[in-house]
Parts: C-alpha cells; structure tokens; sequence
C-alpha cells in the first residue's frame, strides 16, 4: 500500500445478460494522505465559490449540506470538505423510500446536495424537484459508472465531464456541478477556510436513522462526538486501526458505524479500499463465475473489516457449502482442520487425524481464508444488530477474531466492543452472546423494566440500557423537542442520558449481553409478553436460519414466524427443507434454549425472497423493517393468512 490513503475501484466494463449485469473491475489505484488532504481543501474552498453556501457563510447562516450516495472515497471527501467549512451534514441512505428521503431533506433544509450521477438520473424529479431550499447539486460518483457497456439495448448513462454537469438544466433554483469541479474552482481561486472551522459544540451530522417504523428521525451529532468516541476507541487499544492497515469499506457511510471505522482509520494513517455490496465476494450479484477472482476481497485482501450480521451469515453459509463439497483427502483435512479450530469432535478417518496431530491445521486453514481474501485479516467488527452465536465461534475460529460491537446512531456508534485482543494486561474476551466492555468515553447504567421481569437487582443485574458520555447525542433529534426529552433526559446528577430500549445484562467479568428488547414487546391474550427480538435471535441459532421475522398479536395466544431464504436442511445438512419439517425444528430448538410455551411460534413460513435494503423490507443495516413486513404479508392469501393471523387493515 505504501503509505496510500484511499483507493476507489473503477468500473472498467458492465456485461448486460437479460436482466443481470456484471462488472469488471479495475486494479486497486492508493491515492496519498497528500493529494487527498490537497483535494478535500480545493473541495472546501469550491464550495465557497457556490453563491448561496458563500451569502449564507458570510452572513453567518446556517448552511446545511447533504449527502445522497453509496460509499466511496468522494462521499467521505465530501463530508471533510463541508467539515471544514462547520457545515452540518444530513445523511441520506440510498436505498430509503422517497417519502423519507424528501422528508430528511426538507426538513433540514438542505443548501447542497452531493449525489451520486445514477441516483441523479432516478430522482431529479422525483426527489431533487420537490426540495424548495436547494441552490447547489454536486454530482459524485464517478467509479460506479461503467466505462463500457457490453450487450443490452440501453447504455448506462456516461459520468458527465464538469462542462456537461454545469449546461445540465436547473431543477428548480439548483444548478449542477461535479465534485471534480469543486475542486479544480477550488485550486483556481484558494479560499481562506480557517474562519470557518468548526468548534467541539458545533454540528457535524444531522444523521438519519432508519428506524423499523415510520419516518426516520435526525440525530444531531457533534464534532465534540466524533472526537470524543474516537479518542476513546484508540485509548481502549482493542479494535483501533493501525497505519499499516488496509480496511475495506462497503457497509453505508450514512450509517454510523461505517462512518466511525472510517473515521479512525483515517486518524491511524491506515489505507481504505473501497468495495461495493454487489462485487465483494465470487459469489456476488454483480460478479461473473468465469471472473471471480476480480472480486474486492480477492483483490483488496484486507486486514479489517466491519460487517453486518448478515454478511457474516453469508460468508459462514458459504464457505461451509464449499467446504462440505470438497473432495478426497484435501475435503477430510479441511473439515477437521475447521473442527478443530472450534475444539469441536470429528470423524474423517484415521489418516486424516493422524496428519491433524502433526500440526498442519494453521497451514490449511490460511489457505482456506486466502481463497477468500481474508488471508491477512486481522480482526472484524460486527455491529448493527446481535450476531448468533454459532456464527461468532465459526468465524472467529476459522477467519479472524470477531469483535461485536454495540451501540446506536445516538450514541455516535459504539457503547460497548469485545476486547478480542489483550491490551493493558486485561484479558482476551473469548465469549459469544456479549457485545463487550464499555468504552471509555460512555457510562452505562441499568433501569430496571419488572413488567417484563428484568431487575438490577437480579444476580446479574438486567434492566433497560442507559448510555450518558462524551459520545451521546446533548442535542437529541432535529426539530423534534418532545420526543428528545423523552430519549435523551437530563438525570439529577445533572448528565445527558439516552434510553435505548434495549434490555441488558451485566455479566460477572463486566460486560454486557444484550438480552431483549423492551419495544419489541408484545401482550398475549394469556397475559404474557412476547419479546420479537428475542425469539428472532433463538430462531437464528437454528441451522440453515439467518434472516427471519416474528409476529404477534393482542388477540392471539401464540406467535408465528416467516423464514427467508433459507440456506440449508433444518438441523441437517441437504438441499431446500420442507416446510412441514421447520417448526418441529424449531419447537425443539427454542424449547433447547429456554423459551418458554407462548414464545415459540407455532406456525413457521418460508418465502423465497430475499430480504434487501432495495425491497424496503430491511434497513440498509440489514435490520427488520417490521411494518413494510407486516403489511408486504398482509395482503390477502398472502403468508399471514395462511397461518390464520391477519391483521385488520389500516
């Protein structure tokens, strides 16, 4: 890498085939802390030259800039460039619906938006037009656009050269440019930016959650925030990037937790490749069989990585197929090498133990992550939502150590991380289930919820979760005062404290499980309470089950299930399950793990869809995006009406 900063990956040729597309990528091109650092203040000082950000700067007004793009090297660049300027950023997730992109956006009043060219083309009208308080579009995205199109009938629209994106006609009062032309007016006539530098109170982000229910709400985040978790995360010495390290980012950067790995990876010297969703494996939507090895993480081979549960699912899912479908004695070392990392019992024949015990499962297994890319992984940070355990020890055993994380878009990210690696003389934390030791920039405490039998006085102490600290959001949600008083109280120690409606528990080494959630809780006619959250995650542990959703009703005595996708036999290994056969499997399961009666559901669906950010059905972290669920299989006949559990209509 030698020193490189960031490195985008250009799209070199798109093949149409019907209705699939394939991307052909080029090699890794690092550029400099240098001529980043040079671009990001050219890209500053073009933003002065925009007449309303400069009237608005100059006459001290609030000027807001927005973000509406995929991840890339010109999204972060972008955010730094307004950094500068003390804009404050709202984040606009791709894949939202457009009722609550025009809502963050309106509602923040955004001056500028930088939005990526194909995301221009799809929402100019129906987006951009409807926005009455932009002046200025800023067009990036340049290394999504292919350079060239093999087969289809339409061609991909090229990236527009900065003369092409100026003569482009105004939708509304905004005029367009690209970010390459920011930074060429930029260069042309330096502004001094200094006066402009924010203060530690100052806005950064307006930051859009994309809640599980109605429209996302704008979590102010300030630079004091960002400062204070990152100062923390490099002081824990426990997943804080080095300068050596290459870390490949795909996950959304108008999430948080993208956005703080970024962050400090930025602060270490470290180098950032980025990836897309759709070409990071062989095995990736956008990715031809015959051209695998032009995947990211063949070619990027990074060190770190932050992933989503469901990645990590698929990953899992997908090695093991490999795995099991190996041949000869190469299949039988592989399979006990991987048994033996999880100190688990294996039978592959005397031969195969007997090479085992002379030591060579260390060799088999980097050859196992180098076909994958992950051969120089050091550690992965899985945040977002909880990881099953099974997944946590078979990655972590074959892969890289895992460390889950915990924490929320107001509480800038991270509240808790597994400490995986020993630092300062403190143990390595070798547990699934938790979500680690407190940072030190948070406190944590625990209320205790006795409706639903969670008190601090417990042997382990158990209640709602309580975050207070340098990290936590002091200004709540934009323009909504009475839902911030009710999430962000002050306390009469006199300290800012978010209630996060997650229900914890203090382990004895001092760590925290995440163990419930308090507004996933639903009331049976029996009288007792369903926890939603809670029985996803025991349907999770069961084989061949990643993404799943749980319903239940006040009228109901019971609950019932839907199962997407599922990726192979219940409890056995084989093709598609039955459907008869799931909820035996599941009834034996949870009934394995403690659930009780009414928590178990008694009917379980499968459906062949898969649940993306793109069908509405899940967040862009892969969370359960519960009423686009409810009401997705609502319809008549759908798969709530076969299990007699409809719900009236709206």
């Amino acid at each position: 890498r030698a020193g490189g900063c960031r490195a985008p990956r250009r799209v070199l040729e798109c093949r149409i085939d019907g209705k699939k597309q394939f991307w052909n990528k080029s090699d890794i091109d690092w550029q400099t802390y240098a001529d980043v650092g040079d671009s990001v203040k050219a890209a500053a000082s073009g933003l002065l030259s925009l007449s309303a950000i400069k009237d608005r700067k100059e006459s001290g007004t609030t000027c807001i800039g927005a973000i509406l793009a995929d991840t890339s090297a010109e999204w972060h660049m972008s955010a730094q460039a307004m950094y500068q300027l003390s804009m404050p950023i709202t984040t606009v997730y791709t894949t939202l619906g457009q009722e609550a992109m025009l809502h963050g956006l309106n509602e923040t009043e955004a001056t500028v938006i930088f939005i990526d060219w194909q995301q221009y083309n799809e929402l100019k009208e129906k987006v951009l037009a409807k926005v009455a308080s932009l002046r200025h579009i800023v067009i990036i995205g340049k290394s999504f656009i292919p350079e060239t199109t093999v087969g289809g009938i339409t061609k991909a629209e090229a990236f527009p050269s900065p003369e092409e994106a100026e003569a482009l006609p105004k939708i509304g009062e905004a005029a367009s440019t690209t970010f390459d032309a920011l930074v060429a007016a930029g260069r042309e006539r330096p502004a001094d930016v200094e006066p402009y530098a924010p203060g530690p109170d100052d806005l950064a982000f307006i930051m859009y959650t994309s809640g599980s229910t109605g429209l996302p709400k704008g979590v102010m985040l300030t630079h004091k925030n960002f400062v204070g978790l990152v100062a923390s995360i490099f002081s824990q010495k426990v997943v804080n990037p080095l300068a050596s390290d290459t870390f490949i980012a795909f996950l959304p950067l108008a999430h948080i937790l993208e956005l703080i790995v970024e962050t400090c990876v930025v602060c270490a010297g470290g180098g950032i490749a980025y990836a897309h969703p759709r070409t990071l494996t062989p095995a990736s939507p956008y990715m031809d069989k015959e051209n695998g090895d032009n995947c990211d993480l063949l070619t990027v081979r990074p060190s770190l990585m932050v992933a989503v549960p469901a990645i990590l699912e698929t990953i899992k899912s997908g090695l093991m197929t490999k795995v099991k479908n190996m041949e000869g004695y190469t299949g039988m070392l592989v399979r006990g090498a991987i048994a033996m990392a999880q100190e688990q019992e294996f039978s592959e024949g005397c031969t195969v133990n007997c090479l085992l015990s002379l030591g060579i499962s260390p060799l088999l297994l980097h050859k196992v992550r180098a076909q994958l890319g992950l051969d120089n992984l050091r550690a992965i940070v899985s945040g977002g939502a909880p990881l099953a355990a099974q997944t946590q020890e078979f990655v972590s055993a074959v892969l890289a150590p895992v460390a889950q994380g915990y924490g929320a878009t107001e509480t800038n990210g991270c509240t808790t991380v597994q400490e995986v690696v020993s630092s300062d003389g403190r143990p390595i934390d070798h547990s699934t289930g938790g979500v680690g030791a407190v940072q030190p920039c948070c406190e944590v405490k625990l209320k205790s919820v006795p409706d639903m039998g969670y008190l601090v006085t417990d042997s382990q102490p158990r209640g709602e979760i309580l975050v207070s600290g340098c990290c936590v959001s002091q200004k709540g949600y934009f323009k909504m005062g009475e839902k911030s008083r009710e999430d962000f109280p002050v306390h009469s120690d006199g300290k800012v404290w978010f209630h996060t409606g997650d229900i914890g528990e203090m382990t004895a080494i001092g760590t925290l499980r995440i163990i419930d959630r308090k507004k996933d809780l639903i009331k049976l006619t029996g009288g007792e309470y369903v926890s939603l959250g809670k029985v996803e995650n025991a349907m999770k542990q069961v084989t061949g089950i990643s993404q799943v959703v749980v319903f239940a009703k006040s009228d109901k005595d019971h609950c019932v299930a839907i199962v997407s996708q599922p990726e192979r036999g219940w409890g056995t290994v084989g093709g598609k399950p039955e459907e008869a056969e799931l909820a035996p499997a599941v009834d034996k399961a949870l009934r394995k793990q403690g659930l009780a009666r009414f928590e178990i559901p008694t009917k379980v669906k499968v459906t062949d869809e898969i649940w993306t950010p793109e069908t509405g059905l899940v967040t862009a972290s892969l969370k359960l995006q519960r009423n686009p669920l409810r009401n997705h299989y609502n319809e008549p006949g759908g798969l709530l009406e076969q299990m007699d559990y409809r719900f009236p209509a709206k």
